[in-house]
């Protein structure tokens, strides 16, 4: 019996070992200091000099139909009596028109503002993004705004950053519940003055019952990059703050379709150079009709999450005035995201000119129509919105189709 005893116990110490052994692998994956490349392709292509392969990555989901009921075969039962297959209904994501079994139209999205620093880079829960949009802050740096209506339970996100008034514009166009960390100071204006819902990881007194510093983050990059937040810390900071998470319905401006037809002209590798310090290539892979995001010249954009890269069925091109802030300290820019503007829309390989218009109001959501006022549609699946200096039309820093030399 000794001997047995023995036996079990050793069996149960290696099984426990198990989980701490492959712990240490993952974990190295997720904090390393490494840049993984796209599925089958090794080369990625560069922005500052002559790219060398144009390969496309191979991972992805294409466009879903819109059916709504679907007969599905139930598991087999233990019992001999059968069971007859019953119809498994379906709705329509609102943010990605993408059928899913959820009922999310009454789902409340958020926003969260999002480091996009190298240094907070791979960034976690961007891939759960349904709609991604990027602008400038000061220095030359970007920032992200990762939409989504599906933040669940356990999954993290960021590092969270602070707002700007245009970011805090833009999040509001989508109806959403708007998380970040602190604010400038026109940023504030809005945010006080609107009476807006803002779940602030600085100044909301139970900020720590629902945002957290990474440790690995905070030893790596330093404290301003470690602060994340959880789908399960979201709903807790709501509930404190007495922030609705329902909706009564959400809006947002696209038509989706199964396959949208735009005569439009080639756009098969987009390079985006917002500034000295960033630049975006959103690679186009036929295969998977998706657009994969670099950045930082020739750097898979991944969430460390998931390791998946980011990557999209739509991309908005929007321009915008921006100016930089007279007398502001820290060279804070003005961006202009109501009123009106033009830009450009890439789907399927394509791309056409558009025109964008949104109203004076916090809360104006965006049009958008072909260049001579016409309607078009767009692919079911993620969206990227890139907010680009209008300054940048028509010069090189906005090629939709570059080509190798």
């Amino acid at each position: 019996m000794k001997k047995q005893s023995r036996i079990v116990s050793a069996a149960l110490a290696a099984l426990m070992l198990l989980p701490l052994l492959s712990g240490c692998a993952v974990f190295d994956y997720v904090f390393g200091s490494g840049t993984t490349a796209a599925p089958d392709d090794t080369s990625a292509p560069e922005v500052t000099r002559t790219p060398e392969v144009t390969t496309s990555p191979d991972t992805g989901t294409g466009a879903v139909s819109d059916v709504t009921t679907e007969e599905v075969t139930q598991p087999t039962a233990v019992t001999a009596e059968d069971t007859k297959p019953g119809p498994v209904i379906y709705y329509n994501d609102p943010l990605t028109g993408l059928r899913t079994p959820r009922n999310l139209a009454g789902v409340r999205p958020v926003a969260i503002i999002v480091d996009n620093l190298s240094a907070a880079a791979p960034q976690s829960g961007l891939s759960r993004a349904d709609i991604l949009i990027e602008c400038m802050v000061e220095s030359g740096i970007s920032r992200l705004i990762l939409i989504t209506n599906k933040y669940e339970s356990n999954e993290a996100y960021g590092p969270v950053r602070s707002a700007r008034d245009y970011i805090v514009s833009l999040s509001q166009a989508f109806g959403t519940l708007l998380i970040g960390a602190g604010y400038s100071p026109t940023a504030y204006t809005v945010i006080s003055e609107s009476g807006m819902n803002y779940i602030d990881g600085v100044h909301d007194r139970y900020a720590m019952s629902g945002f957290f510093r990474d440790p690995e983050r905070y030893s790596a990059a330093g404290y301003e990059h470690s602060l994340m937040i959880s789908g399960q810390g979201i709903k807790a900071l709501a509930a404190h703050n007495d922030y609705t998470l329902a909706a009564s319905g959400v809006s947002v401006p696209f038509t989706f379709s199964d396959a949208p037809a735009i005569a439009g002209s080639d756009a098969t590798h987009a390079v985006l150079t917002y500034s000295a310090y960033q630049q975006v290539q959103l690679i186009y892979s036929k295969k998977n009709n998706a657009y994969y995001r670099y950045q930082y010249g020739t750097k898979a954009h991944l969430d460390a999450e998931t390791g998946e890269q980011l990557n999209f069925a739509n991309v908005f091109i929007l321009f915008a005035e921006q100016h930089k802030i007279p007398d502001d300290t820290e060279g804070r820019i003005s961006v202009a995201v109501s009123g009106s503007g033009t830009g450009y829309f890439l789907t399927g390989g394509k791309y056409i000119p558009i025109n964008w218009t949104r109203g004076e109001g916090l809360t104006s959501p965006f049009a958008f129509t072909t260049s001579d006022g016409g309607k078009f549609t767009v692919s079911r699946g993620k969206t990227f919105i890139a907010v680009v200096d209008s300054a940048l039309k028509g010069t090189s820093s906005i090629n939709l189709n570059y080509k190798l030399g």
